[in-house]
């Protein structure tokens, strides 16, 4: 079987390249140069609806994986005519190049879809209400989806991390080596997720999943809940530092964009359907540090020794 990951090289997608090269045939569509040299990769715009159909009829995939998108929240705020091109117009062209050649499409959304303010984890069945660009540009392509693709699955993440790209993990640690002082938000609610551990959720819902006419959404992240400066807390104890973090509200951070101050994610849907239940959060971390992060902080550590 052939599948094409749009954003292949991004956090997500090198995840995905790396889990399912052995079993399929796998190409990588993205508009940077090919990170992975073993892997066929068209250079294409997902802006660009003819480089993208041009793309995916050389491919011939049975299966599109589209993890590429505008992600940066604050940036989508500022600037909504990329975000909504990117984000929108990039899946509108996925969506139309997989109906011409009868491929299936699964997109990665996001929790930022939900305004927060629900109380438990929110259903694939609640009423989407954005709160800024960025979540709007998603339910835009999600809308887009429902009415017009052959078939589509609609994947709603939430708070990713993985080996690859920027992440918050990363953040606090490149602040705690420039000794800023920390200072993070715990009024937002919600499930850190270890792309790793979606790529294996997306592999299993490939393989066990039918493909559906129209359009399916369905909820897949990390389990557990927790806050910024809660996760904050567990990457500075595995460090070892004593180092003060200073809990802050949103409002005091004074970014372009809000925030949802709940977007924990239910995902009884997906597990009753086809058994994927990805395992708690903290797991994945810990995980996250051992394999990738500790390494990291030693590296960085040592370079700051043989500077001073």
């Amino acid at each position: 079987m052939r599948i094409l990951i749009t954003g292949s090289n991004g956090t997500l997608g090198s995840d995905l390249v790396d889990l399912l090269a052995s079993q399929y045939e796998i190409a990588g569509l993205g508009l940077s140069d090919n990170r992975h040299a073993f892997l066929q990769y068209y250079k294409a715009d997902i802006a660009n609806s003819s480089a993208v159909l041009k793309a995916v009829q050389s491919f011939k995939p049975a299966i599109i994986i589209h993890t590429a998108a505008y992600i940066d929240v604050d940036g989508c705020e500022l600037n909504p005519n990329q975000a909504y091109l990117i984000n929108t117009k990039g899946t509108q062209h996925i969506a139309e190049a997989s109906n011409q050649t009868g491929a299936i499409i699964f997109f990665i959304s996001s929790d930022y879809i939900f305004d927060g303010r629900k109380k438990e984890p929110y259903l694939e069945t609640d009423s989407p209400n954005p709160m800024g660009v960025y979540g709007q540009s998603k339910l835009n392509a999600e809308e887009w989806l429902k009415t017009n693709s052959k078939s589509a699955w609609i994947i709603r993440s939430s708070w990713l991390f993985g080996k690859s790209g920027r992440n918050f993990f990363r953040l606090i640690l490149q602040r705690m080596i420039e000794k800023k002082e920390l200072k993070v938000v715990n009024d937002q609610l919600g499930a850190p997720t270890y792309t790793r551990d979606l790529a294996q959720g997306l592999k299993t819902l490939i393989e066990r999943g039918k493909r559906v006419k129209g359009c399916e959404i369905f909820h897949l992240a990390n389990s557990g809940t927790t806050t910024w400066y809660e996760a904050a807390q567990k990457l500075v104890a595995k460090t070892g530092e004593k180092i003060e973090i200073k809990p802050i509200t949103s409002t005091e951070l004074n970014r372009p964009a809000r925030r949802p101050a709940n977007s924990v994610l239910n995902m009884q849907k997906i597990e009753t359907a086809y058994g994927i239940k990805l395992r708690n959060w903290e797991a994945a971390f810990n995980d996250f540090w051992n394999d990738v992060l500790s390494r990291e902080w030693l590296e960085a550590k040592n370079a700051l020794q043989k500077q001073n």
